[in-house]
This record gives structure tokens, C-alpha cells and sequence, in this order.
């Protein structure tokens, strides 16, 4: 029985394929199959995120009962008490969601590109008002769509602006250490460049909340007795929901795009194992 076995399996397409292949080549293959996966499959979420975005129904914050699903609510982002907002990264100023990114011009092969050193996101429940009646929002899980307002670009020995100064001085992993300098068109050194982006939703900010209510008896005087903290999808915007989809589609192209170009080295790899099994 053992020597039949041996022998069905020695006989066997996928495995006589796999040992005739090269084992480097083809671990690489199996490994940019995966990641091709992975990227695909969080470009179309994306995708699909923003096809829901587009159907959901726009419903006012007086009209929720705390048991509907797949909701928008648009109007303007008020802060829960003057104390419960949180400092703009850069600047300080009172925000209700924040996302920022620090970025590097770094040598990447024979080209440069933009590589995040430092990053973040965070959010604070907050109202969107309608009218006078409003709906609390608890961000702690959303994905935000929000419009850059602070985009400075500094070289190697140019001083930061001030509302930068103060973030590079509480963060650890970012500081102003000069790492390079530039000599006409030749980087001296690392390369020098730096990129400092923030986004903010503010108190007084049109925002589009899409998502599931659920019962919040505990709402104060002014709110609804119901309240948004979850979702599929669940999306705090600074726009439309038009804009926020196109946004969602947009963030979506890059790993769509990085997705097929690991099936196509896959597939190019794996070819001799693909051209035996046929």
C-alpha cells in the first residue's frame, strides 16, 4: 500500500510541476500572488464603500429613531462641549477629526519618492446639527474623507513656520535634524526634503456623516436619542456624498493598480508551473 501511494503521488501533475521549478522564483511568485490578493481586494472595499456611499438615503437628525441603517446625515460639525475637541496637529487649533502625515523625499532605485515617517488619525464625538436638532457622531471607528488644509513643503535648513515648530518639538519620531543639502541639482547627503499634510474636520465644518444610528438615551437637551458609531461603511466626510465617493474610487486606484502589477509578476513567474499543468 505504502509503495502505491509513492507512486500516486510522484505521479501526481502539481507535483511533478512544483519540482521542476525553480524554488526561488517560484516563492516569489506564490508571495506577489498574495499581495496581489491583499491589494485587490482592499481596492475593490474601496470601490464598494463608495457605491453604498451613493445609496444611501439622506435622512434628517430629527428623524432618526435609533435603528436605522445605512444612513446619511449632513450639516454642520459642532463640538460636544467647548473642552472635547482635540489641537490641529499643526497650529493647535480646536478640530473634531485630525489625520496627518510627515513625509521624506527619499532615493527609491534610480528615482525619488514621498515615504511617510510619521503619521496618524483621531476624532472626537462630535454633532452634526441640521436645523437646531442634532445627532451625536462617535468617530472612534470611521474612515475619514477630509480635505487637505495645511500642506508645507521644507528643504534641509529652512526653518519650519511656527504652527510646524511646535509639532517637531512634542514628536519624538520626527525631528528637524538637517539630513542633507542641496548643491544645484545634486543632494549632498540623504535626501533633504520634507512634507508635512494635515486634514481637519473643524467646529462649524459642513460634514456628511454615512453610517448606522443606534439608541443613545443619555443624548442631552438638543440631540436626538439616538447616535452614529458604526457602519458598513462607516464615513465622516467634509464633502458631499458625490465628492466622498469619487474620493473613496481615487484612494482605491493605487492599490488596484499595485494589486495587478503583483498578479502580472505572479503570473510571470509561475508561468512554467502554469504551462506544465496544461
Amino acid at each position: 500500500m505504502r509503495a502505491l501511494h509513492v507512486t500516486a503521488a510522484a505521479s501526481n501533475p502539481l507535483s511533478i510541476a512544483i519540482d521542476a521549478a525553480d524554488p526561488v522564483p517560484t516563492a516569489i511568485g506564490v508571495a506577489a500572488l498574495a499581495l496581489g490578493v491583499v491589494f485587490l481586494a482592499r481596492g475593490a472595499s474601496g470601490t464598494v464603500d463608495a457605491v453604498r456611499v451613493l445609496r444611501t438615503t439622506a435622512t434628517s437628525p430629527a428623524g432618526l429613531d435609533g435603528a436605522e441603517r445605512q444612513i446619511r446625515v449632513t450639516g454642520r460639525a459642532a463640538a460636544v462641549d467647548e473642552e472635547e475637541t482635540l489641537p490641529a496637529p499643526f497650529g493647535g487649533d480646536p478640530a473634531l477629526c485630525v489625520e496627518y502625515d510627515v513625509s521624506e523625499l527619499r532615493s527609491q532605485g534610480k528615482g525619488q519618492s514621498w515615504v511617510t515617517i510619521d503619521g496618524g488619525e483621531a476624532g472626537v464625538p462630535f454633532r452634526v446639527d441640521d436645523g437646531g436638532t442634532g445627532v451625536r457622531v462617535d468617530p472612534a471607528a470611521a474612515t475619514f474623507s477630509l480635505d487637505v488644509d495645511e500642506k508645507i513643503k521644507l528643504d534641509a535648513g529652512e526653518e519650519p513656520p511656527e504652527r510646524v515648530r511646535g509639532f517637531i518639538d512634542a514628536v519624538d519620531e520626527v525631528d528637524d535634524t538637517e539630513t542633507g543639502y542641496e548643491v544645484g541639482p545634486l543632494t549632498i547627503g540623504d535626501d533633504p526634503r520634507r512634507r508635512y499634510v494635515q486634514r481637519t474636520l473643524r467646529p462649524g465644518d459642513e460634514v456628511t456623516v454615512v453610517g448606522d444610528s443606534e439608541a443613545f438615551p443619555d443624548a442631552p437637551v438638543g440631540e436626538v436619542k439616538s447616535r452614529i458609531a458604526d457602519g458598513s461603511p462607516f464615513v465622516v466626510s467634509d464633502a458631499s456624498a458625490r465628492s466622498t465617493a469619487l474620493r473613496l474610487v481615487g484612494g482605491s486606484a493605487i492599490p488596484i493598480l499595485l494589486g495587478a502589477a503583483a498578479l502580472g509578476i505572479a503570473a510571470l513567474l509561475l508561468s512554467p508551473i502554469v504551462t506544465t499543468l496544461v
